[in-house]
């Protein structure tokens, strides 16, 4: 994170501001006296008269009456004497607005009433960066849309970077206490944010400026990006505490030792959709980004502790939510639950979420509701005394929706006896489940769903008065058989053994270092078609070992997989990397130079650092960082040269792949599987002799397990002709391991770019490969799990959206266009409305 630079010093210059009922001491060495009635002409004349260079002014105790704006300029401090002695009072649509940079707003209390026409703006409205909140505390009616607002419009043409709030509270706003957005402007990143110690306590709760305003809302229409928020309180909002809307870019977000309780004092709705917007009511709401989490608690929010949608690299440790769903008692509609977690299945993160050493205590509804998740981690979770909704306690995989909880792992400790089934899990595959259970009930841990797979619960120990001593104390309804494999577990009598001991949440170091992507730019920010574009890419150490000397710590960077141009790449980083060290690398090379030529259009940017595996890391599925680049139109006044129909012969090769291929043709999950590729030179010169000839294989872009690759083929290959290739080597071996499901393999011939071609971005072929038995294709199924249900809803509502690109297989009802009809038509399936499709 860059360090915040905030308001630089001011100059030295101090212009004093005495308000009407200040003493007349203060009055007599002011430099400004004010007469109670448009004080902002005093105040604003005082900031006028500082010199360019900056100052500060000082107001004094007592109430300034402003019927109108506040302007601070560049490098200037507004400070009063405290927030419980200096008083600004704004009436008559008056704002304290900054636009300009290196401002200090401090040690007073603010107050915003009887806005009319133009609402959409804050009490303390801030619209540029390097500005700092400090010791401020602040209240509004509900006129206004922000109480401390921090907003993009696009002044200077650039990103808002470096916001402080420090010891601020929004101190029972009808309005959103802390609001960022955007309007109007391309320039929408809020970088380098950062809230220490503030609070925002009742907002909205009495009245309200609409019926979802929160406390912190960190991501309403603007893209957020180096958010630290730490030992922050949100509590009594009419929605939620701590707030993300999930349209925006959300990246790099960390909040430590912060507290949301007791909000989403809004009434449960009549109706409810499962995540739906039209109720939240969480103590912490972060959709669709890349969060962590660091020892948060949530208490007595209505409807979520914790709620988590298509998470995409989200992390929590040592959080605890204490009685979700205070307050409420219809649990209908909404089903208050501690740690809520969907729809994961649609992100590429490997992990998609982590938890270690959690707990939910109290929940009047769930514990834990996790479905349609996948990748996802879940260490020393400890619930207790979950009330339940509809007899159960943790719900992992919910079978309204058909797609459980796969390739996750799941260490709970739970106890109690007021959910008749303390936890239940529902079609998961390729999952693990661990931990205790103490409870009396007669179903404490229950395997469910004809789509279950591949399911092991191992060393649970039942401690319980009503179940027989020496029984699994497992409970399996509806699976198949040899779907789940229960071993080491038992019940034994309250005393008669002791708990295991839990799982250790900290792994054993792996003695390797683990290499990832965290962030990837590029120079210009707004590149027009046409540009020579240079890449970077931070790349960080999260393993327990530092990366070693002298090898190079090459990064690629590909285009739309080739499509969009030539991969460029950087190989000059040769120093170690520490373990949790970072470095920022620039490309340096590539076949056709080391700048990607841009072309209009948004493109998929992937950087993969350590792509031809020279370094053995711990983990080498997590070597990919994918982002969007979008390229204007060549720039004005310069005309593209017409692209004639047939190429002049370009004396170089063109290497395409032709063919993918494997054995075993049809692969069991765990089966070594040797890969092969066919690949053509079809330019008009041979490839040069002594050259290797890689092909790389890729699986679900590294998800599904590491790559392999063939580089022994040195030959010359003619124009016209093609050989076949056998992969030969890869960082875990020559073969890749089967894991079970659909996925694509990836065939990248001259990966690293040896060969100079005429073509370079035609050197990528895919291919789907099924590992287990092939479904039957389901009409409405989308996402291709044999089921039509709330995942094929979702996705083809985000088709109608124009979110996510349209399938011709969403159209179900024929007309040409995936639209709401075809949305409606597969809620109506859904729900049984109709009994086909």
């Amino acid at each position: 994170m860059v360090p915040f630079v905030g308001a630089l010093e001011p100059g030295t210059a101090t212009v004093t501001v005495a308000a009407s009922d200040s003493t007349s001491a203060a009055k007599a060495q002011a430099d400004y006296v004010c007469d109670g009635s448009n004080d902002q002409a005093e105040i604003q004349n005082a900031i006028n008269a500082l010199p360019a260079s900056g100052g500060t002014v000082q107001l004094t105790e007592g109430t300034f009456n402003c019927a109108g704006s506040v302007l601070p300029k560049a490098h200037t401090t507004l400070s009063g004497q405290g927030d419980d002695k200096t008083f600004i009072r704004f009436t008559n649509d008056g704002i304290l607005r900054v636009d300009t940079e290196y401002v200090t707003l401090e040690n007073f209390h603010v107050e915003g009433t009887g806005y009319s026409a133009s609402r959409d703006f804050g009490v303390v409205y801030i619209r540029a960066g390097h500005n700092a909140v400090r010791d401020v505390t602040g209240t509004a009616d509900r006129t206004i849309q922000g109480l401390f607002y921090v907003r993009s419009v696009g002044l200077g043409n650039k990103n808002i970077e470096d916001i402080e709030f420090t010891r601020v509270v929004a101190d029972s706003p009808g309005t959103y206490g802390f609001l960022h957005s955007s309007w109007g402007t391309d320039y929408k990143v809020h970088k380098n944010v950062r809230y220490t110690d503030c609070r925002a306590i009742d907002c909205g709760r009495y009245s309200a400026y609409n019926p979802w305003v929160t406390g912190f809302d960190f991501a309403e229409l603007n893209d957020i990006e180096n958010l630290r928020v730490t030992r922050c309180v949100a509590e009594g909002t009419l929605e939620s505490g701590f707030h993300f809307e999930y349209g925006p870019t959300k990246k790099d977000i960390v909040l430590t030792d912060c507290i949301s309780r007791n909000n989403g004092q809004k009434p449960f709705p009549k109706t409810y959709s499962l995540g739906g917007e039209d109720y939240f009511g969480s103590g912490y709401y972060a959709p669709k980004g890349s969060y962590t989490f660091n020892n948060c608690t949530a208490e007595g929010n209505s409807a979520y502790g914790f709620f988590f949608s298509y998470p995409d690299g989200v992390h929590l440790y040592d959080c605890t939510d204490f009685e979700t769903g205070r307050g409420k008692t219809d649990y209908s509609a909404v089903k208050p639950t501690s740690f809520f977690i969907v729809q994961s299945q649609l992100t590429n993160a490997n992990p998609s979420i982590v938890m270690e050493d959690c707990a939910s205590i109290n929940s009047h509804g769930r514990g834990l509701y996790a479905t349609l998740v996948d990748y996802v981690q879940i260490k020393n979770f400890t619930m207790t005394n979950p009330g339940g909704i509809d007899g159960v306690g943790a719900l992992i995989g919910d079978p309204a929706l058909g797609v459980g909880f796969v390739s996750s792992n799941l260490d709970i400790h739970a106890s109690g006896n007021s959910a008749s089934r303390l936890v239940t899990v529902n079609s998961a595959s390729n999952s693990k489940f661990t931990g205790s259970i103490v409870s009396d009930v007669a179903t404490p841990f229950t395997v469910a769903g004809g789509g279950t797979n591949n399911v092991v619960v191992e060393g649970i120990k039942t401690v319980s008065n009503t179940l027989p001593v020496g029984s699994s104390g497992i409970t399996t309804s509806s699976v198949n058989s040899g779907a789940v494999r229960i071993t080491d577990c038992t019940v034994v009598k309250p005393g008669s053994a002791p708990l295991p001991t839990p799982v250790p949440t900290t792994p054993a170091p792996s003695g390797k270092p683990d290499l990832v992507v965290t962030d990837i730019s590029w120079t210009p920010t707004n590149p027009a078609s046409g540009d020579a574009v240079t890449m970077k890419a931070t790349i960080k150490n999260q393993g327990d070992a530092p990366t070693p000397a002298g090898a190079k710590h090459g990064v690629l960077f590909t285009f739309d997989d080739g499509a969009a141009g030539p991969g460029i790449w950087s190989d000059a980083h040769t120093a170690s990397i520490a373990p949790g060290s970072w470095v920022t690398v620039t490309a340096n090379g590539g076949s056709s130079g080391a700048t990607w030529k841009a072309v209009e259009g948004a493109h998929t940017v992937k950087a993969h650092v350590d792509d031809v595996n020279r370094i053995a890391e711990s983990n080498d599925a997590n070597n990919v960082r994918t982002e969007q680049i979008t390229v204007s139109k060549t720039a004005s006044g310069s005309t593209p040269t017409p692209t004639p129909t047939t190429p002049a012969p370009s004396g170089k090769p063109d290497l395409v792949v032709t063919g993918i291929s494997w054995t075993p043709a049809n692969p069991a999950s765990g089966d070594a599987v040797t890969m092969k590729a066919t690949i053509k030179n079809q330019g008009t010169a041979p490839t040069p002799a002594g050259t290797k000839h890689g092909v790389l294989f890729t699986f679900d872009d590294g998800a599904a397990g590491p790559g392999v690759w063939s580089d022994t083929y040195t030959s010359a290959i003619a124009p016209g002709a093609s050989v076949t290739l056998t992969a030969n080597g890869g960082s875990s071996g020559a073969t890749w391991k089967a894991a079970d499901g659909t996925h694509t393999v990836k065939a990248h011939v001259d990966d690293v770019n040896r060969i100079a071609e005429s073509v370079e971005d035609n050197n990528v072929m895919s291919k789907e490969i099924v590992v287990g038995s092939l479904p039957v294709p389901v009409r409405g199924d989308l996402n291709g799990d044999g089921n039509v249900d709330w995942a094929d809803v979702t996705i083809a509502a985000e088709m109608a959206q124009k979110t996510t690109p349209s399938d011709p297989a969403a159209d179900v009802n024929g007309d040409g266009t995936v639209d709401w009809k075809d949305v409606a038509l597969l809620t109506d399936f859904f729900f049984g409305r109709t009994s086909s499709l």
